[in-house]
């Protein structure tokens, strides 16, 4: 982000920042932050996506590492209401022991023997898959139940398990993966069609993580986040839609005013000049002789309507 505590760096002083040349950093600029490499807030101050992206990541690590501590936290005091003794617990030995608590979870490196007994003693549902995916299905129901923000009743219809198997085979085709993930692409899927996720957005995913994804649950993540893309970008384009014309005119001027700028800079490439000219210039060309950005613009055009 270019800024020096509240202030909004200028492109020139970007520039600057960056060691580049004035005339080349606001030619190409417009196109950058047009392909998606950079952005403007709302106070036009030029920031990075991929670093922005990576902020927002580890803000969902440390909110993750939170949660857990948070649910280790209540453990401890509900084992300490029951007389169990605490004090000398690790946080490994916490887990484990709220992992116990939700049934554990089956030996890494069972006997041929253990697997049978274990399949004819817990099956009740009459699962007719190999016991390689009846024990990945066990661990992935408990994961998804255990989850808080998976345990809340969904908001969408519980989805066509036909349909379900017809999308999670797609899916593993598109991400070149075989039958040994059909029992975990159906559940993921079952679950991201009742979160309203289509299945437009789970099929492109898959294909465009073919050959990186070695198991579905690679996809999981990816489809989220490409779906609230979506969600956010629909909402976007009808803020835009819905927005007042004042709104409307402040945009469509600051980004005329950018390429205006631009062009000036490439004919004349003197900065200095470019500025102080730059409030006839704006006359001339239609715009508001105002500061050029667009808190600027969105003021001159609020107060005119």
């Amino acid at each position: 982000m270019f800024r020096v505590g509240q202030h909004v760096l200028s492109d020139a002083e970007v520039a600057r920042q960056a060691s580049l040349n004035e005339a080349v950093l606001v030619q190409t600029l417009p196109h950058l932050i047009e392909w998606g490499f950079f952005a403007r807030d709302d106070a036009g101050a030029v920031f990075s996506t991929l670093l922005y992206d990576r902020i927002l990541r580890k803000e969902e690590r440390d909110a993750a590492k939170l949660h857990a501590q948070e649910a280790r936290a209540q453990w401890v005091a509900e084992a300490e209401a029951r007389g169990e003794p605490t004090e000398n617990l690790t946080s490994k030995q916490i887990a484990s022991r709220m992992n116990g608590r939700k049934g554990g979870r089956p030996r890494k490196n069972p006997s041929t023997k253990n697997k049978v007994s274990r399949v004819i003693a817990d099956n009740p549902t009459g699962f007719v898959g190999s016991v390689e995916e009846e024990r990945d299905n066990t661990i992935l129901n408990n994961n998804l139940s255990s989850s808080p923000s998976e345990s809340r009743e969904p908001e969408n219809p519980k989805p066509d398990e036909a349909e379900v198997r017809l999308i999670a085979q797609k899916a593993r085709e598109a991400a070149g993966l075989g039958n040994g993930q059909r029992t975990f692409s159906e559940t993921y899927v079952r679950n991201f069609l009742r979160d309203g996720i289509d299945a437009e957005t789970i099929l492109n995913i898959a294909a465009q993580k073919r050959g990186e994804a070695q198991k579905f649950v690679y996809l999981d993540i990816p489809v989220r986040d490409a779906f609230r893309a979506k969600q956010e970008s629909t909402a976007q384009a009808l803020a835009v839609e819905n927005a007042p014309d004042w709104q409307k005119k402040a945009k469509n001027a600051y980004a005329k005013a950018n390429a205006l700028f631009a062009k000036e800079m490439t004919e004349k490439g003197d900065f200095g000049r470019v500025q102080r000219e730059w409030p006839d210039t704006a006359t001339m060309c239609g715009l508001p002789p105002v500061e050029r950005t667009q808190a600027a613009y969105e003021a001159y055009f609020r107060s005119a309507a």
